[in-house]
């Protein structure tokens, strides 16, 4: 029989606002889905639609090949969990329009809240140079799909 570790925390503390949780998402089995400029274009317009929707602020965000990673907190509209599951949910049904079929996502998803003294500002820039640690950009600036909804980077 196989046991699967717990990996959230009390679900309380994913409605608490503006506590601020590093968030990665895989796509599934690694797939690079957002090779596809126009798909990932694509789904940062529905983040930020989103995130405007729910009132949830996103301090960086950075599209990967085969992983997203957003740094956000809950609002009185919406919480953590509530809002990954509906972004994942609309994101899947848009790529479906570009010929994905299925599940596009892993399930679940990792997370880190922000422990004291770990700065919001450095995380954020942390997020948004991901890119250049790949080797993907030489300036994260060059890179066309990570930024900031809450900072002027």
């Amino acid at each position: 029989m196989k046991y699967h570790k717990r990996i959230r925390l009390e679900s309380r503390v994913y409605k608490i606002p503006d506590l601020p949780c590093s968030i990665t998402i895989c796509t599934k089995n690694k797939k690079d889905i957002f090779l596809n400029n126009r798909l990932a274009q694509d789904f940062i317009e529905l983040l930020k639609r989103h995130s405007k929707d729910n009132n949830i602020p996103i301090y960086a965000y950075c599209v990967m090949p085969n992983h997203i990673h957003i740094l956000m907190s809950s609002s009185k509209k919406n919480d953590i969990i509530g809002f990954v599951r509906e972004l994942k949910s609309l994101s899947t049904r848009m790529a479906w329009e570009y010929g994905y079929h299925g599940s596009i996502w892993q399930t679940s998803f990792y997370d880190h809240f922000l422990r004291k003294g770990e700065d919001l500002k450095e995380v954020t820039t942390y997020i948004v140079q991901n890119p250049v640690r790949k080797g993907i950009a030489k300036d994260w600036r060059d890179y066309k799909f990570c930024g900031s909804l809450v900072y002027n980077l």
